[in-house]
């Protein structure tokens, strides 16, 4: 397995614990929702980590691309709140929610073009 399947899979397993995470937990009308949407989040995760990573050499490229950015998504996310939490050179307090998820979709995006012109080559 080579280091971008890895940090592929990786990445994208990040990326739905977190969407089914925050999904279920703002779904869910009562008030200690976030009991049932980690453990869910982090098992939707955990499975989306073992099929991109056994799969990701039979994509096509345009699913590898896609998958290539929403794997940069989630990696983004977790550096960005690495910094947040280190509070690295006073970075960290200029690290809101906005901020995080603007920085993390405009890496999404770079990665994914960057992926598909790769692929084309």
């Amino acid at each position: 397995m080579r280091i971008r399947t890895t940090l592929a899979a990786l990445g994208a397993g990040i990326t739905v614990a977190l969407l089914v995470a925050v999904f279920l937990i703002e779904a869910l009308p009562y008030e200690f929702s976030a009991i049932i949407g980690l453990p869910v989040g982090l098992l939707a995760g955990a499975g989306a980590v073992s099929l991109a990573g056994r799969r990701y050499g039979r994509f096509g490229p345009t699913a590898r691309s896609f998958l290539d950015g929403m794997a940069g998504f989630g990696l983004t996310v977790v550096a960005l709140l690495a910094v947040a939490y280190v509070d690295f050179a006073g970075l960290g307090s200029r690290i809101d929610l906005a901020t995080l998820v603007g920085v993390a979709l405009v890496v999404a995006v770079a990665v994914t073009v960057f992926s598909r012109a790769q692929s084309r080559d």
